[in-house]
């Protein structure tokens, strides 16, 4: 029996709010009628269409091998399924490249990599093309023009409550002398 998709649209569900199509079609035979697929029901149920249900099915024939719509149209064909590759069969793949697909685990593609095989002693006096390192930085002294390391001077005690004008200013000319020392202002 010959049988040929005399139509098919695209409709949407009542419901169908993901927005996604539902494709009707319908079979006809050779002459244009349409072919029962289950006791009269435009709408197969689910599982009643079988490959042997397409017509043209043989058991050795099909045994093994997936079904294929002809490249006319006409009807179905019997294929060998596709093999994926593997990571022995995988063109252009490297030694340690086919070694991480095969890993199973982290551990195994850590190892195929090399990762974590390190020879390194942990000191720095190990390694090799080191760079120099370079002498302690000293600050410069700061000026009026430049900024400059300052070093801390010795401590001014503070003034009392109850200190005359003596006391204050001989506070005062301690604190310049200690800023002077430091640094901190011109002498």
């Amino acid at each position: 029996m010959s049988q040929a998709v005399e139509f098919h649209h695209l409709t949407s569900g009542l419901a169908n709010t993901a927005r996604q199509a539902v494709i009707e079609t319908q079979f006809v035979d050779d002459k244009g009628k349409p072919i029962d697929l289950n006791g009269g029901s435009s709408t197969p149920s689910a599982g009643s269409v079988t490959p042997a249900s397409l017509g043209g099915y043989s058991a050795a024939a099909g045994r093994g091998k997936v079904v294929q719509v002809k490249a006319d149209g006409s009807g179905f064909d019997f294929v060998a399924p596709v093999t994926a590759p593997t990571a022995d069969t995988l063109a252009g793949a490297t030694d340690t490249g086919k070694s991480l697909l095969k890993a199973t685990d982290a551990a195994a593609a850590r190892k195929a990599i090399s990762a974590g095989t390190s020879s390194f002693s942990g000191s720095y006096d190990d390694l090799t093309n080191k760079p120099a390192i370079p002498a302690a930085y000293t600050l410069p002294a700061a000026t009026a023009a430049a900024l400059g390391g300052v070093k801390q001077g010795a401590a001014v005690p503070d003034l009392a409550a109850d200190a005359n004008t003596t006391t204050a200013n001989a506070k005062i000319n301690a604190l310049l002398a200690q800023l002077r020392a430091a640094g901190v202002i011109a002498a």
